[in-house]
């Protein structure tokens, strides 16, 4: 009697989960995204006239400091923080150098101009804003202009997280425009929350100004409908990866049904998305209780990490011509064997 043939995918290396971008990656796009999109929503609240205006303030050397802008610009401190996770795991020298030195070809490179640009921009916006510098204080032209070019470059950080999974080819999974659609909106749903979460920590050590609970409302609410918008987003990706067959369809098993279902559905879904609408809502409810929003900001940032691990692991390599033959010729056997 003739054994049981042994399906194809299961002896395909190819049709394994990737195994060359791991945590290491994941952090980076974690980091970087947070710190794109922190920044986006500081400099947005600034330019809206939100502020701590604390009245106690640090004086170095006989001059006042803006501490307080700190909390909002803080952002390429975090980028800065994940960019070397890239290059470990690039690993060697030579090769960083050289995906860094081909910004024709290599989206590594163009990432690496972008990431780099942003974080003396944003690290440049950070200190003038602590500093007096009167030359560049808000309100001048020349504070604007840099002020647009942070914003700009810290988007087009938060949407190259994604952009540097689509351009993998061969992985399906990463293949499509909704990625960098989805860690966009990601990013600013988790900048969003530092925000609010460095925001209440400031206070711990310096009152809040009159504004404080305006601020804090209008972050929240806005954290809401990011959320809501990810969730939707996240929807479609799936919808659509899953409609695209092959190892597009296979990554979603994997990851909704298969071996990664536990980190799909406890980590992405309830931690990032059910406990931090519900608690939310609670702390609507019982605005005087802000441990409730600490521990809503602890819940998504945490579910916005294992959002990009997930979705970078359960990435499985297509199918080269070869082995879609076998697996063709092993179909054609199996149908063969059903009418003898």
């Amino acid at each position: 009697m003739d054994s049981e043939p042994i399906h194809p995918i299961r002896n395909v290396k190819s049709l394994r989960p990737q195994q060359v971008w791991k945590w290491e990656i994941a952090i980076y796009l974690y980091l970087a995204g947070m710190g794109a999109g922190s920044f986006i929503i500081g400099v947005m609240m600034n330019w809206f006239g939100f502020s701590f205006n604390p009245s106690k303030t640090i004086v170095l050397w006989g001059y006042p400091l803006g501490v307080s802008k700190a909390v909002l610009l803080w952002g390429p401190i975090l980028v800065a923080i994940g960019a070397p996770f890239l290059i470990l795991d690039l690993g060697k020298k030579g090769r960083f150098l050289y995906a860094c030195l081909n910004p024709r070809t290599s989206w590594v490179a163009r990432g690496f101009l972008i990431l780099s640009a942003f974080i003396i921009i944003g690290l440049f916006i950070l200190v003038i804003s602590i500093l007096p510098f009167q030359s560049l204080s808000e309100g001048t032209t020349a504070r604007l202009v840099l002020e647009i070019i942070g914003l700009l470059l810290a988007l087009a950080t938060a949407i190259y997280t994604g952009i540097l999974l689509k351009s993998v080819k061969y992985v399906s999974l990463w293949n499509t425009p909704f990625l960098p659609l989805l860690f966009l909106v990601s990013a600013l749903s988790t900048g969003s929350m530092g925000i609010i979460l460095s925001t209440l920590g400031y206070g711990l050590f310096a009152p809040y100004g009159p504004s404080f609970s305006q601020m804090i409302n209008t972050l929240v609410g806005t954290e809401q409908i990011l959320i809501l918008i990810e969730g939707l987003v996240l929807g479609l990706y799936l919808l659509f990866r899953y409609r695209a067959r092959e190892q597009g369809e296979s990554s979603i098993l994997l990851l909704v049904m298969g071996e990664m279902r536990i980190l799909f559905w406890g980590g992405i879904i309830a931690i990032g998305f059910i406990f931090p609408v519900l608690l939310e809502y609670l702390y609507s409810n019982f605005p005087d209780y802000p441990i409730l929003l600490f521990a809503t900001g602890l819940f998504l940032l945490v579910g916005g990490f294992f959002l990009r691990f997930g979705i970078l692991t359960a990435g499985i390599k297509d199918q080269l011509p070869m082995h879609k033959l076998i697996e063709i010729e092993y179909n054609l056997r199996s149908s063969k064997k059903l009418f003898l």
